[in-house]
């Protein structure tokens, strides 16, 4: 009977070196032995500060092809790729620990919009690659790449403007990341959208449109019973006249109760919005609209208003609007209210906007909140 070999002697058979490798790895091993101690002296802190994060910085580097996303391993000694074929959820075969140091992205990189593009440009913007999850996020979350406020934001539209010239000229004395919107028959439009501009607020053409009942939307509304050329000359003309003046981020609807519910009159309205890069917000002056399909069929990006800040009398209804507009931010992290030039409202505002940041909320222009809408869509599709 064999003799039963000992737990010791086992390890010693099982690791055994052969005999003709035995001198040459003699000469070898003790270079090895000198270049792993000396990685594990210079890069093991390093290392053990970022096993449990997954994180990347994207390069400017030209990709192997057109389509192609590269990722280079950072623990390897000689980079390994790992090729991501276009329209595969990226990393999705990684293992969850797996550390990255680097990412070759196409040269057109995917657009997130104008306010990604101003603190996440593409030799600056990290990307972060939460443990165990598939898919990559852009986040600004590292180094000197300004981090986002995540403060419940509020969109505030002041429209009506043009026509009254103190009071509008008073929605000016608001902050800028205040949206003006003026309609394009008001005496004093054009310079004040022209000044407000200057100042730095967000431009919005506020568009005439047919209401139900005996309401006067006022000269070259937008109506159902117009030909789709018509439709098209009015738009044409209403956006140059304020466009000559100031740039012009989007429209929302002056009334409109009638033509907002009307496919081929909005269908009108968003060609002309796609057509110059605009936004388009639903003043919601009917249950009925198809403003936000509309906007869909167009690409036109669209966010309906939440709130009315003035629709009822007197200061205390305003006052408890406003409650109701900022617990709906804080409730969805976005909210959009709509005032109007009236003395009482805008005095208010005065003193409201000043309090915003002692409450843990911030305003935004549209084009923003925009933007944050979209944002919370993307981060729900990859969770």
């Amino acid at each position: 009977m064999a003799k039963a070999r000992s737990f010791t002697d086992r390890l010693k058979h099982a690791f055994a070196v052969p005999r003709p490798l035995r001198a040459p790895l003699a000469l070898v091993m003790p270079f090895a032995l000198g270049l792993a101690l000396g990685g594990a002296l210079l890069g093991g802190p390093a290392l053990t500060q970022t096993q449990n994060r997954t994180e990347a910085r994207i390069s400017t580097a030209a990709a192997p092809s057109a389509e192609d996303h590269v990722v280079a391993l950072a623990a390897a000694p000689v980079p390994a790729p790992v090729v991501i074929a276009p329209g595969k959820r990226a990393l999705k075969d990684a293992p969850p620990r797996m550390v990255f140091a680097e990412i070759t992205l196409p040269a057109a990189p995917l657009d997130l919009g104008p306010a990604f593009r101003r603190g996440l440009t593409p030799e600056r913007a990290p990307i972060v690659v939460a443990s165990g999850k598939s898919g990559l996020l852009a986040l600004a979350a590292l180094g000197n790449v300004p981090i986002r406020d995540t403060r419940p934001a509020i969109a505030l539209v002041i429209d009506d403007l043009g026509v009254v010239p103190d009071r509008s000229a008073h929605a000016l004395r608001l902050p800028k990341e205040v949206t003006l919107s003026f309609l394009p028959y008001g005496g004093v439009s054009r310079p004040l959208a022209q000044a407000a501009a200057a100042k730095g607020h967000e431009i919005f053409l506020h568009v005439p449109m047919e209401p139900r009942g005996h309401a006067d939307p006022g000269p070259d509304a937008l109506r159902t019973a117009d030909s789709t050329s018509r439709l098209r000359s009015k738009l044409d003309r209403q956006i140059a006249d304020i466009s000559e003046v100031a740039p012009i981020a989007g429209m929302n609807n002056h009334m409109g109760s009638r033509a907002t519910a009307d496919r081929r009159l909005m269908a009108e309205v968003m060609r002309g919005a796609a057509e110059r890069g605009f936004v388009f917000v639903d003043s919601v002056t009917t249950p009925n609209s198809v403003a936000r399909a509309a906007a869909a069929r167009h690409d036109v990006p669209f966010l309906a208003r939440d709130i009315f800040l003035d629709h009822g009398e007197g200061p205390d209804f305003f006052l408890a609007q406003l409650d109701t507009l900022e617990q709906q931010a804080r409730a969805r992290g976005v909210a959009v209210a709509i005032a109007h030039p009236h003395e009482t409202s805008l005095e208010i505002l005065d003193i409201w906007v000043k309090g915003l940041e002692a409450k843990g909320l911030r305003l935004v222009p549209v084009t923003e909140a925009i933007e944050i809408e979209a944002r919370r869509s993307l981060l729900a599709m990859v969770q």
